[in-house]
């Protein structure tokens, strides 16, 4: 017998709920299965919830966790939520957006705005049963069983019920978990395998609801571009510290970033300093150098002259650059600097270098 709390059974008894009870789904959705909605239909019916509400975590969260896929299929939190509107068929679910423009997973935060958005109601999270190490953390670090309930999916629940009651910590919380059985064939449906079947051409209708599968059915690998994330390794050449001899403007530099640093002055004699000292001590002396007028709103045209002198000066690099083909080039970084790359943790930046990199493939393809 699967183990419901006692309030749950008075409920399926017919008797009045004592209080409103929502069920809250986190997750990617990227993008929302049918597994999803069975889910969180089944929960809602089995504690008789009022409201389920599905919580698309945040793009900077989602392109972290997919970061390593290759290609990163990250849909846009627009489409997300728009796929799981069009999933809520039974009235009872919405989708709650507070995630979404955050810049981590934010369970607790979460939990908490909706449960002051509804005081009176009692908030059931999902969690899947393989996720009961996490659940023992919060619920010892951040007492969350004392202020949520949980709704806890198993292929094997009455392992699971035994599991529970043997735990020193969820023992004492038993009145606070639901433990329900895995519904038949959502175990094998997941948002990867759907990716993985577009990417190889193939329909995956019937793993998704039918409005989401609407507006997801014309997405093709194509849409989808492999990413270089950072200009080290094998990619180092594309970082503006890389050695390699060109000419700019009539001096020889060693390095884009001497160059790029030098183009503050306009003394060709000052500009030689940046060509001939190291590239450390040029970025000290760039540091008390005041750019001439005019220099900020020059320096992206500075930029891609430079770096068009780089590779157009050596061959061996823009055979290595046209071998990325269409790979997005982002210059990532951890030190969140934000205008010639993207900063890794919270996705924020214009990524100019990167761009300014991609243009000159661009037309070195089309010649």
């Amino acid at each position: 017998m699967k183990f419901i709390p006692y309030l749950c059974v008075k409920i399926t008894q017919g008797m009045k709920k004592e209080k409103e009870r929502i069920v809250v789904m986190g997750g990617s959705f990227n993008p929302p299965t049918v597994a999803h909605f069975t889910l969180m239909k089944v929960a809602i019916d089995a504690i008789g919830a009022d409201i389920g509400f599905f919580v698309p975590v945040s793009d900077a969260y989602l392109k972290r966790k997919m970061r390593h896929s290759h290609p990163p299929v990250v849909l846009s939190p627009e489409l997300r939520i728009r796929m799981l509107q069009a999933m809520c068929t039974d009235i009872r679910m919405q989708v709650c957006e507070k995630e979404i423009g955050t810049i981590e997973a934010r369970t607790m935060p979460t939990l908490m705005a909706l449960q002051e958005e509804h005081p009176n109601a009692e908030l059931y999270f999902i969690m899947g049963a393989d996720k009961l190490d996490l659940l023992i953390h919060l619920t010892e670090k951040r007492k969350f069983l004392d202020a949520f309930c949980v709704i806890l999916f198993s292929r094997e629940s009455d392992t699971l019920d035994t599991i529970l009651s043997k735990n020193e910590i969820l023992s004492n919380h038993l009145d606070r978990i639901v433990t329900l059985p895995q519904p038949e064939g959502t175990s094998s449906v997941s948002s990867s395998l759907i990716r993985e079947r577009m990417l190889n051409g193939e329909s995956c209708s019937e793993l998704m609801c039918p409005g989401a599968w609407e507006l997801f059915k014309d997405f093709k690998a194509a849409d989808f571009p492999d990413m270089v994330e950072r200009f080290k390794g094998d990619y180092a050449f594309m970082d503006n510290r890389f050695g390699c001899p060109f000419v700019w403007e009539g001096i020889r530099y060693n390095t884009a970033e001497a160059a790029f640093l030098s183009s503050k002055c306009q003394d060709e004699s000052e500009r030689k300093v940046y060509a001939s000292c190291s590239i450390d001590k040029a970025i000290v002396r760039a540091k008390e150098q005041i750019p001439y007028p005019g220099w900020e709103d020059a320096r992206l045209d500075i930029m891609e002259s430079i770096l068009t002198a780089k590779f157009g000066q050596n061959p061996v690099l823009m055979k290595k650059l046209l071998e990325t083909g269409d790979h997005i080039l982002v210059n990532g970084n951890s030190k969140q600097e934000t205008f010639w790359g993207v900063d890794l943790y919270s996705w924020i930046g214009e990524n100019h270098l990167g761009k300014i990199i991609m243009r000159i493939r661009e037309k070195e393809t089309r010649k």
